[in-house]
Protein backbone atom coordinates (compact mmCIF):
# COMPACT_ATOMS: atom_id res chain seq x y z
CA UNK A 1 0.00 0.00 0.00
CA UNK A 2 1.52 3.09 -0.89
CA UNK A 3 1.73 6.41 0.86
CA UNK A 4 1.72 9.46 -0.31
CA UNK A 5 1.46 13.47 1.29
CA UNK A 6 -2.05 14.67 0.18
CA UNK A 7 -3.88 18.05 -0.30
CA UNK A 8 -6.89 16.68 -1.44
CA UNK A 9 -9.69 19.26 -2.62
CA UNK A 10 -11.35 20.21 0.14
CA UNK A 11 -14.64 19.73 -1.58
CA UNK A 12 -13.99 16.60 -1.95
CA UNK A 13 -14.81 15.38 1.68
CA UNK A 14 -16.07 18.51 2.87
CA UNK A 15 -19.54 17.76 3.32
CA UNK A 16 -19.02 14.32 5.21
CA UNK A 17 -20.61 13.76 8.41
CA UNK A 18 -19.08 12.27 11.56
CA UNK A 19 -21.04 9.13 13.69
CA UNK A 20 -20.46 8.28 17.10
CA UNK A 21 -17.50 8.72 18.86
CA UNK A 22 -14.06 6.55 18.91
CA UNK A 23 -12.16 6.23 22.16
CA UNK A 24 -10.22 3.96 24.18
CA UNK A 25 -8.74 5.35 27.49
CA UNK A 26 -5.68 3.93 27.96
CA UNK A 27 -3.21 4.22 31.15
CA UNK A 28 -0.36 6.48 30.24
CA UNK A 29 2.15 3.59 29.84
CA UNK A 30 5.48 3.62 29.12
CA UNK A 31 7.04 4.06 25.24
CA UNK A 32 3.84 4.79 24.21
CA UNK A 33 2.43 7.72 21.78
CA UNK A 34 -0.45 9.81 22.42
CA UNK A 35 -2.52 9.50 19.18
CA UNK A 36 -6.27 10.51 18.29
CA UNK A 37 -8.71 8.26 16.40
CA UNK A 38 -11.53 10.94 15.17
CA UNK A 39 -14.79 9.28 14.16
CA UNK A 40 -15.11 7.85 10.73
CA UNK A 41 -17.02 9.48 7.95
CA UNK A 42 -19.30 8.36 5.71
CA UNK A 43 -21.22 9.95 2.64
CA UNK A 44 -23.10 8.32 -0.02
CA UNK A 45 -22.33 5.30 1.41
CA UNK A 46 -24.26 1.79 0.92
CA UNK A 47 -22.56 0.66 4.19
CA UNK A 48 -24.50 1.12 7.67
CA UNK A 49 -23.70 2.92 10.14
CA UNK A 50 -23.16 0.29 12.45
CA UNK A 51 -21.00 -1.37 9.79
CA UNK A 52 -18.76 1.49 9.80
CA UNK A 53 -18.45 1.17 13.77
CA UNK A 54 -17.47 -2.58 13.42
CA UNK A 55 -14.58 -1.25 10.66
CA UNK A 56 -13.39 1.79 13.64
CA UNK A 57 -13.44 -0.80 16.40
CA UNK A 58 -10.74 -2.69 13.80
CA UNK A 59 -8.67 0.00 13.44
CA UNK A 60 -8.79 1.29 17.11
CA UNK A 61 -8.12 -2.15 18.20
CA UNK A 62 -4.55 -1.88 16.08
CA UNK A 63 -3.82 1.85 16.83
CA UNK A 64 -3.94 0.76 20.57
CA UNK A 65 -1.84 -2.41 20.91
CA UNK A 66 0.50 -1.99 17.96
CA UNK A 67 3.36 -1.22 20.75
CA UNK A 68 4.09 2.28 20.08
CA UNK A 69 0.58 4.40 20.81
CA UNK A 70 -2.11 4.95 22.31
CA UNK A 71 -5.66 5.80 21.59
CA UNK A 72 -6.83 8.86 23.66
CA UNK A 73 -10.39 9.67 24.86
CA UNK A 74 -12.25 12.53 23.70
CA UNK A 75 -11.86 15.85 26.00
CA UNK A 76 -13.42 18.74 25.79
CA UNK A 77 -10.45 20.42 23.93
CA UNK A 78 -10.77 17.58 21.75
CA UNK A 79 -14.56 17.45 21.12
CA UNK A 80 -14.46 21.31 20.22
CA UNK A 81 -10.99 20.61 18.12
CA UNK A 82 -13.29 18.63 15.84
CA UNK A 83 -16.27 20.70 15.73
CA UNK A 84 -14.47 23.55 14.13
CA UNK A 85 -12.13 21.34 11.43
CA UNK A 86 -15.75 20.80 9.10
CA UNK A 87 -13.68 19.93 5.85
CA UNK A 88 -12.21 16.08 5.79
CA UNK A 89 -8.24 17.29 5.15
CA UNK A 90 -8.72 20.70 7.84
CA UNK A 91 -6.28 19.98 10.36
CA UNK A 92 -5.45 23.27 12.87
CA UNK A 93 -1.48 21.81 13.16
CA UNK A 94 -0.96 24.22 16.30
CA UNK A 95 -4.38 23.17 18.82
CA UNK A 96 -3.59 19.26 18.00
CA UNK A 97 -0.31 19.80 19.21
CA UNK A 98 -1.01 22.10 21.99
CA UNK A 99 -3.51 19.37 22.87
CA UNK A 100 -0.14 16.98 23.58
CA UNK A 101 -0.74 14.45 20.72
CA UNK A 102 2.01 12.71 18.60
CA UNK A 103 -0.40 11.69 15.91
CA UNK A 104 -4.20 12.50 14.70
CA UNK A 105 -6.21 9.90 12.45
CA UNK A 106 -8.61 10.60 10.38
CA UNK A 107 -10.60 7.83 8.22
CA UNK A 108 -13.62 8.32 5.68
CA UNK A 109 -15.45 6.41 3.25
CA UNK A 110 -16.70 7.97 0.14
CA UNK A 111 -19.20 5.55 -1.76
CA UNK A 112 -17.20 2.11 -1.13
CA UNK A 113 -13.75 3.64 -0.93
CA UNK A 114 -12.24 4.10 2.10
CA UNK A 115 -9.61 7.26 2.61
CA UNK A 116 -7.65 7.87 6.10
CA UNK A 117 -5.33 11.00 6.81
CA UNK A 118 -2.68 11.05 9.04
CA UNK A 119 -1.16 14.21 10.76
CA UNK A 120 1.89 14.36 12.69
CA UNK A 121 2.13 17.23 14.84
CA UNK A 122 5.44 17.08 15.29
CA UNK A 123 6.17 17.66 11.94
CA UNK A 124 2.86 19.54 10.42
CA UNK A 125 3.09 16.75 7.68
CA UNK A 126 0.02 15.16 6.80
CA UNK A 127 0.40 11.90 5.32
CA UNK A 128 -2.55 9.51 3.46
CA UNK A 129 -3.91 6.75 1.17
CA UNK A 130 -7.20 6.80 -0.63
CA UNK A 131 -9.40 4.80 -2.91
CA UNK A 132 -8.71 1.92 -0.71
CA UNK A 133 -11.79 -0.02 -2.03
CA UNK A 134 -13.95 -1.76 0.76
CA UNK A 135 -16.37 -4.33 -0.55
CA UNK A 136 -19.04 -4.97 2.18
CA UNK A 137 -17.68 -8.06 3.47
CA UNK A 138 -16.65 -7.67 6.58
CA UNK A 139 -13.67 -10.64 7.25
CA UNK A 140 -12.49 -9.20 3.75
CA UNK A 141 -12.80 -5.44 5.00
CA UNK A 142 -11.74 -6.35 8.59
CA UNK A 143 -8.07 -7.07 6.50
CA UNK A 144 -8.22 -4.16 4.71
CA UNK A 145 -8.02 -1.67 7.76
CA UNK A 146 -5.30 -4.33 9.55
CA UNK A 147 -3.71 -3.61 6.14
CA UNK A 148 -3.89 -0.09 6.58
CA UNK A 149 -2.72 -0.09 10.34
CA UNK A 150 0.23 -1.92 9.18
CA UNK A 151 0.62 0.45 6.62
CA UNK A 152 0.33 3.72 9.23
CA UNK A 153 2.45 1.79 11.38
CA UNK A 154 5.37 1.39 9.14
CA UNK A 155 4.92 4.89 7.76
CA UNK A 156 5.58 6.42 11.16
CA UNK A 157 7.98 4.39 12.69
CA UNK A 158 9.64 2.23 9.71
CA UNK A 159 9.08 -1.29 10.96
CA UNK A 160 6.94 -4.42 10.10
CA UNK A 161 3.75 -4.02 12.42
CA UNK A 162 1.35 -7.21 13.42
CA UNK A 163 -1.95 -5.85 12.07
CA UNK A 164 -2.16 -8.46 9.14
CA UNK A 165 -0.87 -11.64 11.12
CA UNK A 166 -2.69 -14.27 12.39
CA UNK A 167 -2.85 -17.00 14.83
CA UNK A 168 -3.53 -20.65 15.25
CA UNK A 169 -4.79 -22.56 18.40
CA UNK A 170 -7.19 -25.22 19.55
CA UNK A 171 -11.23 -24.96 20.71
CA UNK A 172 -11.98 -28.07 22.93
CA UNK A 173 -15.38 -28.71 23.22
CA UNK A 174 -17.92 -31.10 24.63
CA UNK A 175 -19.76 -33.39 21.72
CA UNK A 176 -21.70 -35.80 23.66
CA UNK A 177 -23.26 -37.09 27.54
CA UNK A 178 -20.46 -38.85 28.64
CA UNK A 179 -17.24 -37.59 29.95
CA UNK A 180 -14.86 -38.87 27.43
CA UNK A 181 -17.11 -36.87 24.25
CA UNK A 182 -14.84 -34.06 23.60
CA UNK A 183 -13.03 -33.28 20.62
CA UNK A 184 -10.57 -30.50 20.35
CA UNK A 185 -9.88 -28.77 16.64
CA UNK A 186 -7.76 -26.30 15.13
CA UNK A 187 -8.56 -22.67 14.18
CA UNK A 188 -7.17 -19.86 12.90
CA UNK A 189 -8.09 -16.35 13.34
CA UNK A 190 -6.81 -13.02 13.51
CA UNK A 191 -3.77 -11.57 15.37
CA UNK A 192 -7.20 -10.03 17.12
CA UNK A 193 -9.50 -13.02 17.37
CA UNK A 194 -11.44 -11.59 14.24
CA UNK A 195 -12.23 -13.74 11.27
CA UNK A 196 -12.44 -17.34 13.11
CA UNK A 197 -11.81 -20.02 10.82
CA UNK A 198 -11.58 -23.95 11.72
CA UNK A 199 -8.65 -25.71 9.67
CA UNK A 200 -8.99 -29.44 11.19
CA UNK A 201 -12.30 -31.33 11.22
CA UNK A 202 -11.32 -34.74 12.46
CA UNK A 203 -13.46 -34.97 15.17
CA UNK A 204 -10.45 -36.20 17.27
CA UNK A 205 -7.78 -34.56 19.95
CA UNK A 206 -5.55 -31.83 17.92
CA UNK A 207 -3.07 -30.21 19.99
CA UNK A 208 -0.14 -28.31 19.83
CA UNK A 209 -0.41 -26.51 16.19
CA UNK A 210 2.75 -24.33 14.92
CA UNK A 211 3.29 -22.62 11.91
CA UNK A 212 6.09 -23.65 9.39
CA UNK A 213 8.39 -20.84 9.35
CA UNK A 214 8.19 -18.26 6.90
CA UNK A 215 6.03 -20.73 4.65
CA UNK A 216 2.73 -19.42 4.54
CA UNK A 217 -0.35 -22.03 4.25
CA UNK A 218 1.17 -24.88 5.92
CA UNK A 219 1.18 -26.03 9.81
CA UNK A 220 2.16 -29.04 11.80
CA UNK A 221 0.08 -30.39 14.74
CA UNK A 222 -0.28 -33.77 16.71
CA UNK A 223 -3.07 -35.39 16.38
CA UNK A 224 -4.95 -38.51 18.68
CA UNK A 225 -7.25 -39.64 16.16
CA UNK A 226 -4.88 -43.12 15.58
CA UNK A 227 -5.53 -43.42 19.82
CA UNK A 228 -1.60 -42.51 20.37
CA UNK A 229 -0.27 -38.76 19.74
CA UNK A 230 1.22 -38.63 15.74
CA UNK A 231 2.40 -35.70 14.18
CA UNK A 232 0.64 -34.23 10.87
CA UNK A 233 1.67 -31.65 8.50
CA UNK A 234 -1.44 -29.58 6.59
CA UNK A 235 -2.88 -27.36 4.02
CA UNK A 236 -4.32 -24.53 5.62
CA UNK A 237 -6.85 -24.07 2.97
CA UNK A 238 -7.91 -27.81 3.24
CA UNK A 239 -7.29 -28.95 6.83
CA UNK A 240 -6.48 -32.29 6.11
CA UNK A 241 -3.09 -33.32 7.66
CA UNK A 242 -0.40 -36.21 5.90
CA UNK A 243 1.68 -38.16 8.79
CA UNK A 244 5.29 -36.97 9.05
CA UNK A 245 6.50 -39.77 10.85
CA UNK A 246 5.64 -43.69 11.48
CA UNK A 247 7.87 -43.80 14.37
CA UNK A 248 6.19 -46.43 16.88
CA UNK A 249 4.85 -44.88 20.08
CA UNK A 250 4.04 -41.49 20.64
CA UNK A 251 5.27 -38.41 19.20
CA UNK A 252 4.59 -34.79 20.69
CA UNK A 253 5.24 -31.40 20.59
CA UNK A 254 6.59 -30.76 16.80
CA UNK A 255 8.70 -27.51 15.93
CA UNK A 256 10.23 -26.61 12.95
CA UNK A 257 13.78 -24.64 12.86
CA UNK A 258 13.19 -21.31 11.46
CA UNK A 259 15.87 -22.25 8.80
CA UNK A 260 13.31 -24.77 7.94
CA UNK A 261 15.93 -27.93 7.28
CA UNK A 262 14.81 -29.68 10.95
CA UNK A 263 12.00 -30.57 12.99
CA UNK A 264 12.43 -31.46 17.13
CA UNK A 265 10.06 -32.92 19.04
CA UNK A 266 9.11 -35.68 21.54
CA UNK A 267 9.09 -39.54 21.38
CA UNK A 268 9.33 -42.15 23.48
CA UNK A 269 10.88 -44.48 20.94
CA UNK A 270 13.65 -45.32 24.12
CA UNK A 271 11.54 -45.62 26.79
CA UNK A 272 11.27 -42.22 27.84
CA UNK A 273 9.96 -38.77 26.52
CA UNK A 274 13.12 -37.76 25.14
CA UNK A 275 13.93 -34.88 22.65
CA UNK A 276 14.91 -36.04 19.21
CA UNK A 277 15.77 -34.06 15.86
CA UNK A 278 15.28 -35.12 12.15
CA UNK A 279 16.11 -33.36 8.76
CA UNK A 280 13.31 -31.77 7.38
CA UNK A 281 11.83 -29.94 4.25
CA UNK A 282 8.55 -28.07 3.59
CA UNK A 283 8.45 -30.45 0.17
CA UNK A 284 9.31 -33.39 1.76
CA UNK A 285 8.77 -33.58 5.07
CA UNK A 286 10.97 -35.23 7.54
CA UNK A 287 14.23 -36.78 5.98
CA UNK A 288 17.01 -39.64 6.94
CA UNK A 289 16.34 -40.79 10.50
CA UNK A 290 15.45 -39.20 13.53
CA UNK A 291 18.38 -38.58 16.26
CA UNK A 292 18.22 -38.27 20.09
CA UNK A 293 19.36 -34.89 20.96
CA UNK A 294 18.85 -35.20 24.57
CA UNK A 295 17.79 -37.81 27.62
CA UNK A 296 18.46 -37.49 30.85
CA UNK A 297 17.76 -41.47 33.38
CA UNK A 298 13.91 -41.79 34.27
CA UNK A 299 13.10 -37.86 32.89
CA UNK A 300 10.85 -36.53 31.09
CA UNK A 301 11.54 -34.05 28.14
CA UNK A 302 8.45 -31.86 26.42
CA UNK A 303 8.10 -28.53 24.44
CA UNK A 304 11.01 -28.12 22.32
CA UNK A 305 11.82 -24.19 20.98
CA UNK A 306 14.12 -23.13 18.39
CA UNK A 307 16.37 -20.13 18.68
CA UNK A 308 16.10 -18.32 16.02
CA UNK A 309 19.40 -19.31 14.06
CA UNK A 310 18.44 -22.72 14.40
CA UNK A 311 21.63 -23.97 16.64
CA UNK A 312 20.39 -23.80 19.83
CA UNK A 313 16.86 -25.80 21.11
CA UNK A 314 14.85 -24.61 24.72
CA UNK A 315 12.88 -27.39 26.18
CA UNK A 316 11.51 -28.96 29.60
CA UNK A 317 12.79 -31.73 31.56
CA UNK A 318 12.33 -33.10 35.27
CA UNK A 319 15.81 -34.61 34.89
CA UNK A 320 16.97 -32.79 38.68
CA UNK A 321 13.13 -33.33 39.83
CA UNK A 322 10.71 -30.36 39.52
CA UNK A 323 9.76 -29.84 35.45
CA UNK A 324 12.69 -26.83 34.60
CA UNK A 325 13.51 -24.73 31.78
CA UNK A 326 17.15 -25.63 30.05
CA UNK A 327 18.82 -24.33 26.95
CA UNK A 328 21.42 -26.72 25.39
CA UNK A 329 23.70 -26.34 21.68
CA UNK A 330 22.47 -28.66 18.86
CA UNK A 331 25.17 -31.12 18.99
CA UNK A 332 26.96 -32.01 15.64
CA UNK A 333 25.27 -35.32 14.01
CA UNK A 334 26.80 -38.92 15.45
CA UNK A 335 27.94 -36.98 18.56
CA UNK A 336 27.57 -38.65 21.90
CA UNK A 337 25.19 -37.05 24.10
CA UNK A 338 25.78 -38.45 27.53
CA UNK A 339 28.45 -36.21 28.10
CA UNK A 340 25.95 -32.85 27.02
CA UNK A 341 25.60 -30.42 29.87
CA UNK A 342 21.89 -28.15 28.77
CA UNK A 343 21.61 -24.54 31.05
CA UNK A 344 19.23 -24.15 33.71
CA UNK A 345 17.47 -21.01 32.92
CA UNK A 346 14.40 -20.79 35.01
CA UNK A 347 15.03 -20.94 38.59
CA UNK A 348 12.85 -19.24 40.80
CA UNK A 349 9.63 -21.25 40.18
CA UNK A 350 9.03 -24.86 39.39
CA UNK A 351 6.77 -26.75 37.29
CA UNK A 352 7.91 -24.43 34.56
CA UNK A 353 6.34 -25.62 31.14
CA UNK A 354 6.16 -24.46 27.03
CA UNK A 355 8.86 -22.41 26.82
CA UNK A 356 9.27 -19.82 23.56
CA UNK A 357 12.07 -18.21 22.00
CA UNK A 358 11.61 -14.81 20.83
CA UNK A 359 12.26 -13.99 17.22
CA UNK A 360 14.73 -11.36 18.26
CA UNK A 361 16.23 -14.33 19.95
CA UNK A 362 16.65 -12.30 23.41
CA UNK A 363 14.34 -13.89 25.44
CA UNK A 364 12.59 -17.01 26.79
CA UNK A 365 8.83 -16.81 27.67
CA UNK A 366 7.14 -20.09 29.88
CA UNK A 367 4.99 -20.64 32.00
CA UNK A 368 5.52 -21.24 35.77
CA UNK A 369 3.46 -22.07 39.14
CA UNK A 370 3.99 -18.60 41.16
CA UNK A 371 1.97 -19.32 44.71
CA UNK A 372 -0.11 -21.94 43.71
CA UNK A 373 -1.09 -20.38 39.93
CA UNK A 374 0.65 -20.58 36.78
CA UNK A 375 2.17 -17.38 35.37
CA UNK A 376 3.72 -15.95 32.56
CA UNK A 377 7.51 -15.45 32.95
CA UNK A 378 10.27 -14.31 30.55
CA UNK A 379 13.91 -15.27 30.94
CA UNK A 380 16.46 -12.35 29.85
CA UNK A 381 18.92 -13.96 27.56
CA UNK A 382 21.03 -10.94 27.47
CA UNK A 383 21.16 -10.39 31.72
CA UNK A 384 19.92 -13.66 32.92
CA UNK A 385 17.25 -12.02 34.45
CA UNK A 386 13.79 -13.80 35.08
CA UNK A 387 10.82 -11.38 35.05
CA UNK A 388 6.97 -11.93 35.61
CA UNK A 389 4.98 -10.90 33.04
CA UNK A 390 1.59 -12.12 34.46
CA UNK A 391 -0.50 -12.19 37.75
CA UNK A 392 -3.77 -13.04 39.35
CA UNK A 393 -6.38 -15.75 38.73
CA UNK A 394 -6.26 -17.96 36.23
CA UNK A 395 -3.38 -20.45 35.05
CA UNK A 396 -1.74 -18.96 32.16
CA UNK A 397 0.00 -21.29 29.96
CA UNK A 398 0.95 -21.75 26.09
CA UNK A 399 2.66 -18.46 25.59
CA UNK A 400 3.60 -17.30 21.97
CA UNK A 401 5.73 -14.63 20.61
CA UNK A 402 4.64 -11.90 17.65
CA UNK A 403 6.88 -11.76 15.17
CA UNK A 404 7.77 -8.05 16.56
CA UNK A 405 8.98 -9.59 19.93
CA UNK A 406 7.30 -7.43 22.21
CA UNK A 407 3.85 -9.19 22.11
CA UNK A 408 2.74 -12.43 23.60
CA UNK A 409 -0.07 -14.68 23.02
CA UNK A 410 -0.82 -17.26 25.86
CA UNK A 411 -4.20 -19.01 27.45
CA UNK A 412 -5.32 -18.60 30.55
CA UNK A 413 -7.56 -21.25 31.81
CA UNK A 414 -10.40 -21.45 35.37
CA UNK A 415 -12.42 -24.69 35.83
CA UNK A 416 -15.09 -22.94 33.48
CA UNK A 417 -13.41 -21.88 30.63
CA UNK A 418 -9.82 -21.10 28.59
CA UNK A 419 -9.44 -17.58 26.45
CA UNK A 420 -6.95 -16.46 24.66
CA UNK A 421 -4.90 -13.18 25.68
CA UNK A 422 -2.91 -10.43 24.15
CA UNK A 423 -0.13 -8.70 25.93
CA UNK A 424 2.68 -5.87 25.20
CA UNK A 425 5.44 -5.93 27.09
CA UNK A 426 5.02 -2.22 28.01
CA UNK A 427 1.60 -2.38 29.12
CA UNK A 428 -0.26 -3.44 32.06
CA UNK A 429 -3.05 -5.42 31.48
CA UNK A 430 -4.03 -8.74 28.91
CA UNK A 431 -6.65 -8.20 26.37
CA UNK A 432 -8.68 -11.19 26.51
CA UNK A 433 -8.80 -11.83 22.76
CA UNK A 434 -11.16 -14.73 21.99
CA UNK A 435 -15.06 -15.61 22.07
CA UNK A 436 -17.54 -18.11 22.01
CA UNK A 437 -17.98 -21.08 23.37
CA UNK A 438 -15.33 -23.94 23.92
CA UNK A 439 -11.97 -23.48 25.63
CA UNK A 440 -8.76 -22.07 23.67
CA UNK A 441 -5.82 -23.39 24.00
CA UNK A 442 -2.17 -23.88 22.21
CA UNK A 443 -1.87 -20.23 20.60
CA UNK A 444 0.90 -20.12 17.55
CA UNK A 445 1.62 -16.85 16.49
CA UNK A 446 2.40 -16.73 12.86
CA UNK A 447 6.09 -15.96 12.56
CA UNK A 448 6.53 -13.81 9.58
CA UNK A 449 5.08 -10.03 8.39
Amino acid sequence: MKWVLLLLPLFLLSSLTADEEIFVHVATEKNLRPLRLTPFCHLRSSFSAAYVKELEEVMRFDMNHNGKTEVVPKSSPIHNLEKQETAFTQFDMKSWRELDLDYVIRGGILNKDFIVLVLSTQTGEVQGVDNIPLTGNLQEDRRTIHQVSDAIYETLFNEKGIAQTHILYTIRRKVGSSSSDWITEIWEADYDGGNPKQITKERSLCVTPTYIPSTPGKLLYVSYKLGQPKMYLADLEKGVGERVSFLRGNQLMPVVSPKKNAMAFISDISGNPDLFLQDFSVEKGLLGKPRQVFSAPRATQGSPSFSPDGKKLAFVSNKDGTARIYTLDIPPAGAPIDSLTPKLISRKNGNNTSPAWSPDGTKIAYSATTRGTRQIWIYDLLSGEEKQVTEGPGHKENPTWAPNSQHLLFNSSTPSESELYLVHLDKSQAIKISNGPGEKRYPCWENHV
